[in-house]
C-alpha cells in the first residue's frame, strides 16, 4: 500500500479533536448515500414507466403503416398488403382505415373513432385479437352483406368507452356517421344511422384509445364511409421495432413514390419526448443533490488541513513531496465518497427490490389498466452514478488537497 493512501486510511479511522470534523465526514457520507440512492431509484422508475408505456403501445397500435402520400384511399389494398409482408423485416401486413364517428347508446352518446379490421388478413396483423379483453374480436369476421336488423354486424369497443356509454355485451349501439351530397346549397352533410352490436371489450392500456376508439369489420366500415372498396392505411407488424425506420424505408421502395411511410416512434415522438426532458431533469436534480453533499467533503478536508498542519510539517521535513502530500488528501476525500457512493449503492437496490416486491408505486389503474410500476434498474446506470458520485467527490477534494500542498514545514514548525 502507498504511504499516502494508508496514512489517508488512518486519519480517517482516527478519533478526532474536533468533533465537528468527525460530524460533517458523516454527514457528507449519509448525504452521498442518499443522493446515489434516490437517483438510482427514480432512474428505474423512469424507464420502468417509460417500458410500460412503451409495451402498451405496441401492443395496442401498429409498429408501421404505409398510407397514401396525397392523403387519397388505397384502391389496390389486397395486392398491396400481399406484396409489404414479403418485404424483410415485415412479420405482417393488414389493410385498415379510420372513421370519426358518433356513439349513441339509449341518452348517452360520445364521439370516437372506428377502425376497420380486414378479416381476409392474418390475426397477427390486427392488435384487436391481442387486446381483447372480454366476447370475441373473431365475430368482427362476419360479412356485413349477411348482417340485418335480426343480425346487426359487430363491434369491439374500447373499455372506457363502454363505460362511458353503459354498454355490456350483446349490447344495441347506434352509429351516426355523416357523409355529404351535393344539393343547390353546394356539399350538404346526411347523418347516416346504423346499428351495431357490443361483441366484445379491448383494453389497450393507453386511456387515449380504450375511451375514444372502437372496432368495426373492414367491409362494414366501407359501407358506412361510402368510400367503395378502398382502405386508409396498410399497417405493419415489424421483427424489430428499433428499426422500423430501415423497414419502412424498404416499404416504401416496394410500395412506390405515392406512398409515404409513419412508424410508432413517429407517432409518439412527442410522448417520448417528454419522458426524456423528465429523465433529463430528475438526473440534473439529482446530481446537484450529490453535488451539495459534496460540499461537505471540502468542509471535512479543510478543517483536516487546520488539525493534521502540524503532521504535514513533519512528513514534508522528512521528505515527502508537496504532490504526496496532496495525494493524502485526495484519496481520503475519496474514500469518503467511494464509501457514501456504495451504501447509496446497496440502499437503492435495497429499496428497488422492496418496491418491486411490495408494489409501493401505484398509478391510477382506470388511466393506465396497471395498478403499480414495475422499476426497471440497468446495470449501465448503476455504473454510471457510481462513477460520477466518484468523479464529484475526486473533484472536490482539490482545493483541500492544494491547500495542504501549499504549508511551509518551517513556518509551522517554527511555532511549535
Amino acid at each position: 500500500m502507498r504511504y499516502e493512501l494508508f496514512i489517508a486510511l488512518r486519519y480517517l479511522r482516527a478519533k478526532r479533536r474536533q468533533t465537528a470534523v468527525s460530524v460533517i465526514t458523516g454527514v457528507a457520507i449519509l448525504g452521498i448515500t442518499i443522493g446515489v440512492a434516490a437517483l438510482l431509484v427514480a432512474l428505474a422508475l423512469i424507464k420502468g414507466f417509460r417500458t410500460e408505456i412503451q409495451d402498451k403501445i405496441l401492443q395496442g397500435t401498429a409498429h408501421l403503416n404505409l398510407l397514401k402520400a396525397d392523403g387519397g384511399n388505397i384502391e389496390n389494398y389486397r395486392e398491396l398488403a400481399a406484396q409489404i409482408s414479403t418485404v424483410p423485416g415485415v412479420l405482417a401486413a393488414s389493410a385498415t382505415s379510420y372513421e370519426p364517428i358518433l356513439l349513441t347508446s339509449g341518452d348517452r352518446s360520445e364521439q370516437a373513432i372506428l377502425k376497420g379490421v380486414d378479416s381476409a388478413a392474418p390475426a397477427s396483423a390486427n392488435e384487436i385479437f391481442a387486446i381483447t379483453i372480454a366476447g370475441d374480436a373473431k365475430q368482427l369476421n362476419q360479412p356485413a352483406a349477411q348482417a340485418g336488423e335480426a343480425n346487426p354486424p359487430s363491434m369491439i369497443v374500447g373499455k372506457e368507452l363502454a363505460r362511458s356509454l353503459g354498454l355490456q355485451l350483446n349490447s344495441s349501439i347506434t352509429v351516426v356517421s355523416a357523409t355529404s351530397s351535393l344539393t343547390p346549397a353546394g356539399m350538404t352533410p346526411r347523418p347516416r344511422f346504423t346499428n351495431f352490436r357490443v361483441a366484445g371489450f379491448f383494453a389497450s392500456g393507453l386511456y387515449e384509445y380504450d375511451s375514444k376508439w372502437a372496432y368495426i369489420a373492414l367491409d362494414a366500415l366501407q359501407q358506412l364511409s361510402g368510400k367503395g372498396d378502398t382502405a386508409g392505411v396498410i399497417q405493419m407488424r415489424v421483427a424489430d421495432i428499433y428499426g422500423v425506420n430501415e423497414i419502412g424505408a424498404r416499404v416504401q421502395a416496394r410500395a412506390g413514390a405515392a406512398f409515404i411511410t409513419n412508424n410508432w416512434q413517429e407517432l409518439n415522438r412527442p410522448l417520448f419526448a417528454a419522458l426524456q426532458l423528465q429523465q433529463r431533469v430528475v438526473v440534473v436534480f439529482f446530481i446537484l443533490l450529490i453535488v451539495i453533499a459534496t460540499l461537505n467533503i471540502i468542509t471535512t478536508l479543510t478543517l483536516m488541513v487546520v488539525e493534521k498542519h502540524r503532521d504535514i510539517a513533519i512528513l514534508r521535513a522528512q521528505g515527502a513531496t508537496a504532490a504526496s502530500i496532496g495525494r493524502i488528501f485526495c484519496f481520503q476525500g475519496t474514500a469518503i465518497g467511494v464509501s457514501g457512493t456504495l451504501c447509496g449503492f446497496g440502499l437503492g437496490v435495497l429499496l428497488y427490490w422492496l418496491i418491486n416486491a411490495y408494489h409501493l408505486i401505484a398509478v391510477p389503474a382506470e388511466i393506465y389498466s396497471i395498478s403499480h410500476v414495475t422499476l426497471k434498474l440497468h446495470i449501465w446506470d448503476c455504473l454510471g452514478v457510481c462513477l460520477i458520485t466518484v468523479l464529484i467527490s475526486l473533484i472536490a477534494t482539490l482545493y483541500p488537497a492544494y491547500t495542504a500542498a501549499r504549508l511551509r514545514p518551517i513556518e509551522v514548525l517554527r511555532y511549535e
